[in-house]
């Protein structure tokens, strides 16, 4: 978990980028290291015993699902083929996503059980399942026209509109549905992420990208990387998740949620024109 706020005096991050679900499942239990890290629930095990745990969030499934090859897909469809991808994008991800939520619904189980075998009572501390942001606007909310190749070449979001909407208001709300649904019959708090870049995702008209001539600003920069293969702002595959200011972002949603009751599922939303410190939370729908 990272910038949690004041959610805890330690806050530790078990996080593994590229990871997937069996990278979380304790080996014990059929779970596999990953980049030559032992499995999640695993280290977790470890965490428990030396701290007095009180919040895990837990993000999961997206990697399971293919999120990167769906970008990379999607992109190749702007730049190479003249075409769109999210009809077979979405034939895919609707064949994968029963399979996919079972895993996240074992990542829940796993996660007790290492919880429960260190000793700590279900209502001590807190599980938090979150969804995933959009990491791309709505076409009609891109500040570059499709008709040129300033999307690729200087935004760094080369995706059709057709696609973009697809993402937007298809794949992005069905898999926060599904995972609410597991957060539902698991017992944990479900905390919804789909609009938390809303107006600050990459090329989104409402901010700006940084660059030489533009700084950073937590009021008018995007919250997200941009596509860049010259890694200037880190791994190519980091590339589509929340930056910096993105990571406050979610730290402060994470936050919120705890103040509420475990029991509810809440929706995490920014402020527009404002910085981390303006996100709120409304019922999830």
């Amino acid at each position: 978990m990272r910038s949690a706020g004041p959610i805890a005096d330690v806050a530790v991050n078990l996080a593994c980028s590229g990871a997937v679900s069996d990278n979380v499942f304790r080996v014990s239990n059929g779970g596999v290291a990953f980049k030559g890290e032992a499995p999640q629930a695993d280290q977790l095990a470890a965490v428990a015993a030396s701290h007095d745990v009180k919040v895990i969030a837990l993000s999961i499934g997206g990697n399971d699902l293919g999120f990167a090859d769906i970008i990379k897909n999607c992109a190749y469809d702007f730049i190479i083929w003249n075409s769109y991808c999210h009809d077979d994008q979405q034939y895919s991800v609707d064949q994968k996503i029963d399979a996919v939520m079972g895993k996240v619904g074992k990542s829940v189980d796993e996660v007790r059980a290492v919880m429960r075998a260190a000793g700590y009572a279900d209502s001590s501390y807190r599980i938090v399942l979150q969804s995933y942001p959009s990491p791309i606007p709505r076409g009609a909310e891109n500040r570059y026209t499709q008709s040129d190749w300033s999307r690729l070449n200087t935004g760094g979001c080369p995706f059709w509109n057709r696609d973009s909407d697809w993402a937007r208001d298809s794949l992005v709300p069905q898999i926060a549905g599904r995972i609410k649904g597991v957060a539902a019959a698991k017992g944990v708090q479900f905390l919804d992420l789909r609009d938390m870049l809303q107006g600050r995702e990459v090329c989104a008209k409402a901010s700006k990208q940084v660059s030489s001539t533009v700084p950073a600003s937590a009021k008018t920069s995007e919250w997200a990387r941009w596509i860049d293969n010259n890694e200037s702002q880190g791994l190519i595959q980091e590339s589509m998740h929340p930056n910096y200011y993105g990571q406050l972002a979610a730290g402060r949603c994470l936050a919120l949620a705890v103040a509420q009751p475990a029991a509810s599922g809440f929706s995490c939303k920014n402020t527009a024109g404002g910085d981390h410190t303006g996100m709120f939370l409304t019922p999830a729908s």
